[in-house]
């Protein structure tokens, strides 16, 4: 199948882009350069597999177990699909593959599909178009494809590179820092719990809150343009083609309060890896033609959801819990008049620069030596501004006291959400941290039982919370489910009856004991994926707070008490701004 997304009442043109390839192909075939991209890229994913076959999960050989007897899928193991494809691989040709595209693609098998906004304005592609179309095409030669050659060295240039001028041991994490001669700081552990990844995060404070209130849309909308532009001298579609058998990513991210490179990569690829980080730091694209495409895209997309419940429902919650403060953007076809692709590249070249402003953290299996080598030369060769920058306290916050607003929305099934969030000005400790989180998960036992079990009410209470220690120490409890219009205020009051009783009573033993094992089989699990030490090293440095240490965890855990979590419970309430929404349907 073969599908593409178009801009409104562009359908037409859409179709005759994608049917045209289709018949590119079954005239005359694939290039050999783009069989062997395939081949590479296939070979990689299997090794990969392969290379991690010791942690397949449950969920893994549930599906092959259902596509063994429900499917009549062949059963094998990692070491046959392995062995299988790497004598296999090589023997098929671009022929066999060409004429396979000419079996599949036939005049006797063709369904086109149209799905878009059902408006009366509306013009979609109609069944007699579609067919025209496709009889036109068929009956034109079509020129073939030109493979263009790409290639994969990504720096061409000498990298000057610099040593490390001090080194420091991080023995509570098993792992190193080094300060680099342009002042960026590098911390690595090796880690073989996922034998074939390497991760890296590079983090800088700063974010979106350096940024005017006129630059905020654009700041907003970077994470999502900037992968669409390649990097350096390769366009995405190059630098896919570059990356051709390499099992990488490279992307960034932009913050209310920091700027972050995230990396990932196979031990083999972490030169390439790391030469990406240097592309993006040193030269970012800004691609007028993918930005054009791109927010094109998106103004579609985002007209079509207008009356969408779900996002009505967000943008709703979003304003109310920031008082309608101006630096709230909402998505909408307004919010891309605020946007344009220079203030992007401005934002981008003030705040994913400057080395020394940044922490490297480099997790993964690769050996020290290996890891200090390239990070004296790729990170190393960085620009270092001398910058020391922190976050703006931009003074975003929710309304005072108890906010409550019924708010009808347009819905086709017949509900209510009912939305209730908590937020109070608490310490930021671990401790702190903890009983919030052993609160949330025995709400999700009362609410299991009280309202989807003994009620019939809904299908489940989601119960999020959170805590910020920057700009302001907080901490905030999110309720939201659906449930019938008559019965909202019912199970609302629930909701609110089961926090009282905890505050009152305290939480049962067996609840807590329950909450407790979770935590504990949580962090467990975690412990076994690069993700938690780099959130781990992460908290260390930007927090002050060693979350591995068993005095912030374990040793907590270990005390806490019922009378602990209650005299939490009454503190957090005590001190809590409270907003209480219901978004119901429209009269009938």
């Amino acid at each position: 199948s073969i599908s593409a997304t178009s801009k409104p009442d562009q359908d037409k043109m859409a179709f005759k882009s994608i049917y045209t390839e289709a018949e590119r192909i079954y005239q005359h075939g694939f290039t050999p350069g783009e069989l062997e991209r395939a081949k590479t890229n296939l070979l990689t994913s299997y090794e990969s597999r392969y290379k991690q076959r010791d942690k397949i999960n449950n969920d893994q050989y549930a599906r092959d177990f259902k596509a063994y007897y429900i499917d009549g899928e062949p059963l094998t193991s990692m070491d046959f699909d392995w062995n299988f494809i790497q004598k296999v691989l090589p023997t098929i040709s671009v022929e066999e593959i060409s004429a396979k595209a000419k079996q599949w693609m036939t005049k006797e098998n063709r369904v086109v599909i149209v799905m878009g906004p059902d408006k009366p304005e509306a013009k979609h592609l109609t069944q007699e178009q579609a067919f025209a179309l496709m009889d036109s095409i068929d009956n034109a030669p079509v020129e073939p494809y030109k493979d263009l050659v790409v290639s994969s060295d990504l720096i061409s240039k000498q990298l000057k590179g610099s040593k490390i001028k001090s080194t420091r041991k991080l023995p509570e994490f098993n792992a190193v820092e080094w300060t680099l001669g342009n002042d960026a700081k590098v911390v690595f552990r090796k880690a073989d719990y996922e034998k074939d990844q390497v991760s890296l995060i590079a983090m800088s404070n700063g974010g979106s809150s350096k940024e005017d209130n006129d630059k905020v849309a654009s700041a907003m909308m970077l994470n999502q343009f900037m992968g669409a532009f390649g990097v350096g001298n390769y366009n995405a579609t190059d630098l896919k083609k570059a990356l051709t058998g390499k099992k990488v990513s490279m992307n960034v991210s932009l913050s209310d309060l920091n700027e972050t490179y995230n990396g990932s990569s196979t031990p083999k690829d972490f030169e390439t890896m790391m030469q990406l980080l240097y592309l993006q730091f040193e030269n970012p694209r800004f691609d007028k033609e993918a930005y054009d495409a791109l927010l094109g895209r998106y103004k579609a997309y985002i007209a079509n959801m207008a009356n969408d419940p779900e996002k009505i429902m967000n943008d709703s919650l979003d304003l109310i819990m920031t008082c309608h403060n101006p630096r709230t953007k909402l998505m909408t076809p307004e919010l891309f008049d605020e946007v344009s692709l220079d203030q992007m590249e401005a934002i981008y070249k003030d705040r994913f620069v400057d080395a020394g402003d940044f922490i490297y953290f480099i997790v993964g299996n690769i050996d020290e030596a290996t890891a200090k080598t390239m990070a004296e030369k790729y990170i190393g060769s960085l620009t270092d501004l001398r910058r020391k920058e922190s976050w703006i306290d931009r003074n975003v916050e929710g309304p005072k006291g108890k906010t409550q607003r019924e708010i009808v929305i347009p819905v086709e099934v017949k509900k209510s959400t009912v939305a209730v969030n908590f937020e109070a000005k608490m310490e930021y400790t671990p401790e702190q941290n903890l009983l919030l989180s052993l609160f949330r998960d025995i709400l999700n036992l009362r609410y299991v039982d009280e309202i989807r079990e003994k009620e019939g009410g809904t299908y489940g209470v989601r119960v999020s919370t959170s805590s910020s220690k920057f700009p302001k120490q907080k901490k905030t409890l999110e309720l939201m489910f659906d449930t019938d219009p008559d019965k909202a205020q019912s199970m609302k009051a629930i909701l609110y009856r089961e926090i009282d009783k905890i505050a009152a009573n305290g939480p049962t033993t067996e609840d807590l004991a329950k909450a407790v094992k979770n935590l504990q089989k949580n962090r467990e699990q975690s412990k076994l994926h690069n993700s938690y030490w780099l959130g781990a090293l992460n908290t260390y440095y930007f927090y002050a707070i060693n979350p591995d240490d068993p005095k912030n965890f374990e040793n907590i855990l270990q005390s806490v008490t019922p009378a602990k979590v209650q005299e939490f419970v009454k503190t957090f309430l005590s001190k809590a701004d409270v907003v209480d929404i219901i978004f119901k349907p429209k009269p009938e």
